[in-house]
């Protein structure tokens, strides 16, 4: 079982980039938030397991990596 710690180094260069989206601690576990692209417009996603955190950011990778290559 990883870590959350593990969850977010394995994705660090992934969250560098991606400056629309950041992971922040709370009381809960973690939290995933994307800006839709208005500053005050963000969609927040709880992760109280490190599993739900990879999971959510592996579907952001992979549709960075769709959008990326003009796959819908």
């Amino acid at each position: 079982m990883q870590t959350f710690e593990e969850v977010l180094t394995h994705f660090h260069s992934f969250l560098e980039s991606a400056t629309y989206l950041d992971v922040v601690p709370c009381r809960w576990g973690y939290v995933r938030l994307f800006n839709e692209g208005d500053p005050i417009n963000f969609n927040a996603i709880l992760c109280r397991t490190p599993q739900e955190l990879y999971t959510a950011l592996a579907n952001d990778l992979e549709t960075e990596i769709q959008v990326s290559l003009g796959i819908d």
